[in-house]
């Protein structure tokens, strides 16, 4: 549910030839491609905004690094915070959804990134739009923009790894599993995922704090926890897309 291309489906390479005259049409956007995607990668430095709306909890990757992310559902394929006309249905954006068409991918050598976009979207054309690229194959300031965040968004992706790796080194993750039951007598169950334990953490020696504290690793933890009573939150959105009334009777063991 992590996967960097989660919802892209045709991913390509940036090329000022192949791509003369690309525009951009921010009236033909829409979080459609969003829909069916239950969860996606979170940088530390949105845990503050991010925490209010959605739970944060941390998968393992194929990679076997710990990586956090925001839940956005509990239902396999189903994105609760994108409504019937395609918007988005909360305040704050993750960053990880907002750079879309656009996404950072490894190149031909070594440790290389290269800007790609997925062409499948429709967003994407040369008839309308804010131009990206111009006749002569030269950047236009958007493209330059767009650019700059995705370069912002790599290397806080990159310190948010380094982040969970401080915590995991200490012993910090369990694993959990959480259960949504609703009033039609349905129930919903989340697992492999992981959460910092809070008796570990306040346990810590003294002399790992300061540590923690400077990375910014401590503040990441605490928000993390603070983040899990939306977890009550999605029952009532759950409803709300199925029509039903809520029962409060969700639970994280």
């Amino acid at each position: 549910m992590s996967n960097n291309f989660a919802f892209y489906r045709k991913v390509v390479a940036l090329n000022s030839d192949a791509h003369r005259n690309l525009k951009l049409s921010p009236s033909d956007i829409t979080f459609d491609f969003a829909r069916d995607t239950t969860a996606v990668l979170l940088a530390a430095v949105e845990f503050a905004e991010a925490g209010r709306e959605y739970p944060i909890v941390f998968v393992r990757g194929a990679d076997d690094k710990m990586r956090p992310v925001v839940l956005l559902g509990v239902r396999e394929g189903e994105n609760l915070f994108v409504d019937a006309q395609g918007k988005w249905d909360a305040l704050y954006i993750p960053a990880f959804v907002r750079r879309y068409p656009f996404v950072m991918a490894e190149g031909a050598n070594p440790g290389q990134l290269v800007v790609c976009i997925d062409e499948a979207c429709a967003a994407l054309n040369v008839d309308h739009g804010e131009l990206l690229i111009n006749q002569e194959g030269k950047l236009e300031p958007r493209m330059n923009d767009v650019m700059q965040f995705l370069q912002n968004f790599q290397q806080e992706f990159t310190r948010t790894e380094l982040l969970a790796n401080q915590l995991e080194e200490l012993g910090l993750f369990v694993q959990q599993g959480a259960r949504f039951d609703t009033v039609a007598g349905e129930t919903f169950q989340l697992n492999d995922f992981y959460l910092i334990d809070e008796a570990k953490l306040g346990q810590l020696a003294d002399d790992k704090l300061p540590a923690l504290f400077r990375s910014g690793a401590l503040g990441m933890a605490y928000l993390h926890l603070a983040s899990l009573g939306n977890m009550r939150k999605l029952l009532d959105r759950i409803a709300k897309h199925g029509g039903e009334t809520q029962k409060s009777t969700s639970a994280v063991h």
